[in-house]
């Protein structure tokens, strides 16, 4: 089972490695990752995936609220926090 710590770091490593910015983007936790256009609004349909391949679930899109993706502290507690409890 990965830890907190892990997941955040593969998190961060894909936002960077995705960003349009040109070459990989330093972030932290809470780095505002769309409003700061590390990546683009339509990358966050490759999140969600890279989302469900950490997960080894399926994110339901229609409960999706504003602001999900807002940054690696959020994403941490949107979809893999509820999991990493059990």
């Amino acid at each position: 089972m990965k830890t907190e710590t892990d997941i955040k770091s593969q998190l961060r490593e894909w936002i960077s490695s995705a960003s349009k910015k040109g070459g990989k983007v330093a972030i932290s936790d809470d780095t505002p990752i769309i409003e700061q256009r590390i990546i683009t609004s339509l990358q966050v349909m490759d999140l969600i995936l890279y989302i469900e391949q950490l997960t080894d679930g399926s994110v339901d899109v229609e409960s999706l609220k504003p602001g999900a993706f807002r940054d690696v502290n959020t994403i941490y507690k949107n979809f893999f926090e509820a999991s990493n409890d059990n």
